[in-house]
């Protein structure tokens, strides 16, 4: 059996009775839910956590989680004492935080402007992939996040922000890695529930946008940009119109459509597997990684998918890991639409 520790202010708080950790690709800060019930003791010394506290989350001695605690929760009756500690990932301040009138400077590479961001947070950024060439203009929301608005930048580059062990902010396009151990139904499956539905594909999805006008064009070229893509899975009539919420022209309105195809499709197929412990023979289970899988009942014997959102778990049902996964193609990520140059860009 596995065993998670806090690590605060040098002091090592083990013997949780109940874990959640949970780690996923659409999500910036990884989170940690731990509770610890015993009988009530007048000898036994309370904890001394507090919300705000650098926290280092281990399973068996490796960091899995670096960041705050988020808040401390502690209860008691006459017959027993209860406290929960739950937190996130350093990268959770851009997730929370946002601010006025800051400037964006154009000509940078997302990498460039994510660690321009994360300075000031004392966050480290770490590029796994090529992020491409810098941006040509930024259009940013007031009020948004830092976090949504470093999200919608990195759409631009068909890139995702995720978190590492050590809080720093990873910029990484999935897969990973390729792992070889399997998810095998009868062998370490113990459960499982999927979804396979067609309620979010069309048979058409038609997507409109409007390009920047300058003096050499204007008028409806530059009000009409329109690009439609099928899916040849849908036969009834099913059409769908999106709106691209950036400028965009009719290539980049065509290359939308074709991206709402396949992430349609991925997302609408989806299975959680339950297994044993936390670990499979090549370490902790991670999110971004493809599983080969043998599962007939499901129909994914023989198939590759990639883990979307993994989840460690301890309580009275024991030790276990709830893993998603999904269609590589639900992450076959495209570039966005990027929005036209502009004279200046503030957030």
């Amino acid at each position: 059996m596995s065993e998670l520790v806090l690590i605060v202010d040098g002091t090592r708080h083990r013997g949780w009775t109940e874990v959640q950790v949970r780690r996923g690709l659409d999500q910036i800060a990884d989170t940690f839910e731990v509770a610890l019930t015993e009988k009530w003791s007048e000898g036994a010394a309370p904890r001394r956590l507090r919300a705000g506290q650098a926290v280092v989350v281990e399973i068996d001695g490796e960091r899995v989680i670096t960041g705050y605690i988020d808040d401390v929760l502690p209860n008691y009756d006459a017959r027993q004492h209860q406290l929960v500690i739950n937190g996130r990932s350093k990268t959770a301040d851009l997730v929370d935080s946002s601010s006025t009138a800051q400037p964006w400077e154009t000509a940078q590479t997302v990498e460039q402007i994510a660690r321009r961001v994360a300075a000031p947070f004392g966050i480290d950024v770490v590029a796994e992939v090529d992020v491409g060439a810098p941006l040509r203009a930024i259009e940013i929301e007031p009020g948004q996040t830092y976090g949504e608005a470093l999200i919608q930048l990195a759409g631009y580059r068909a890139l995702l922000l995720i978190s590492d062990a050590q809080g720093r902010l990873v910029i990484t396009r999935p897969p990973r890695a390729r792992l070889t151990t399997e998810l095998a139904l009868g062998e370490n499956i113990r459960a499982a529930n999927g979804r396979f539905s067609d309620r979010d594909r069309f048979s058409e999805v038609i997507v409109q946008g409007q390009s920047a006008a300058d003096d050499g064009f204007w008028g409806e070229p530059a009000s009409a940009a329109e690009g439609r893509a099928k899916d040849p899975g849908i036969e009834r009539y099913r059409p769908t119109l999106v709106v691209c919420d950036t400028s965009a022209d009719t290539a980049s309105c065509r290359q939308r459509a074709e991206w709402e195809i396949r992430q349609r499709w991925g997302q609408s197929r989806g299975v959680t597997y339950t297994v044993a412990g936390w670990r499979h023979a090549e370490g902790l289970w991670r999110p971004g990684d493809l599983v080969p899988i043998r599962d007939k009942w499901m129909g994914l014997d023989g198939t590759e998918w990639l883990i979307t959102h993994v989840q460690f778990l301890l309580d009275e049902r024991g030790e276990r890991s709830e893993i998603r996964v999904a269609p590589p193609s639900s992450y076959d990520l495209r570039a966005e639409p990027q929005p036209e140059q502009q004279e200046s860009a503030v957030w």
